[in-house]
């Protein structure tokens, strides 16, 4: 019977973390770590004090108050809230365990090891003190940057392009690179291309159409031919915002942008740390330094004009 039970509590472990793990992306950083983590473990402790010491002394000595109903209401109520409120508090400090684990680049599924007596001593060491040793890994997400741009009404007369291999995205709307013989054009959707009005219009108007054919799935597709460097063309014709690889060029100077857990790093080469407005203490690290930013700091750096970037000052 133990056994049974030993069993099953570790596939409920392994099922669960493997959940938290599937919808936990991204890293934060280990200042930001401390400052969420003593919110979170305060803010909990004093739920509980306050639900289990503070209302129950004034139940225990008001008791034939005229209040003593609406004390014993309330402390009923705030139970049952903190007990299912404790599911999401473990929920949310497993996943900030997590993207620290990413911040130090390992896996989430090194959260398991705190199951064992006496590592997890160690390991809460580990996670509080120990820097971050690589700038980018795998664990990385970039924000999306088509949603946050156009959210702060940043595309007014602009585009995002976005690279990928030979193929590029404008706006999120695909244009695949074809090749027959030499003969090199771009294709894309037509219903995709109808999505966006004013892309649509530039591009019948400005680009050569070759002959058009039902792709896949019936769908209708529209081909341009490629007369040298048709990425160039559109960048420059549509003021293009290019995003490369998860870096984000603005003002000639490609950063990498993510969320730090309500708030946004940017990661950039550290050569180009003399063109950059500083908003905080930056970190440096191999080639990259990387600074955290509010969403006003953020907002602040993109649209600043290229003649109002200044060189590095402590802030």
């Amino acid at each position: 019977m133990n056994l049974r039970f030993l069993i099953i509590s570790i596939a409920i472990s392994l099922l669960v973390t493997a959940i938290v793990i599937h919808s936990t992306h991204g890293r934060i950083s280990r200042k930001r770590y401390w400052k969420i983590e003593a919110t979170m473990v305060v803010g909990f402790v004093s739920y509980w004090f306050f639900t289990f010491f503070i209302l129950a002394f004034f139940l225990k000595n008001f008791s034939h108050s005229s209040f003593f109903y609406s004390l014993h209401v309330l402390h009923t109520l705030l139970f049952i809230i903190g007990f299912f409120g404790s599911f999401i508090f473990m929920y949310k400090y497993w996943q900030l365990q997590i993207l620290r684990l990413h911040d130090l680049n390992k896996s989430g599924w090194y959260c398991l090891l705190d199951f064992i007596p006496f590592y997890n001593i160690y390991d809460f060491f580990v996670m509080n003190i120990k820097k971050r040793s690589i700038m980018l890994n795998e664990f990385d997400e970039t924000i999306d940057y088509f949603s946050f741009f156009e959210k702060n009404k940043l595309l007014q007369n602009k585009k995002l392009i976005t690279k990928d291999g030979v193929d590029f995205y404008i706006n999120g709307i695909k244009f695949e690179y074809k090749n027959f013989n030499g003969h090199v054009q771009y294709e894309v959707s037509k219903m995709s291309l109808e999505n966006d009005k004013t892309l649509e219009e530039y591009c019948m108007k400005n680009l050569q159409q070759t002959e058009n054919a039902p792709g896949y799935a019936g769908e209708y597709r529209i081909s341009f031919l490629d007369e040298g460097n048709l990425f160039e063309k559109l960048k420059n014709d549509l003021h293009g915002i290019v995003i490369d690889d998860g870096f984000i060029t603005i003002n000639e100077v490609p950063f990498f942008v993510r969320e730090n857990y309500l708030q946004y790093e940017i990661v950039y080469k550290t050569k180009d740390s003399s063109r950059i407005k500083n908003f905080s203490q930056v970190e440096e690290l191999q080639d990259y330094s990387c600074q955290s930013l509010t969403k006003a700091q953020l907002l602040d750096l993109i649209n600043a004009p290229r003649s109002k970037l200044r060189g590095m000052s402590s802030s």
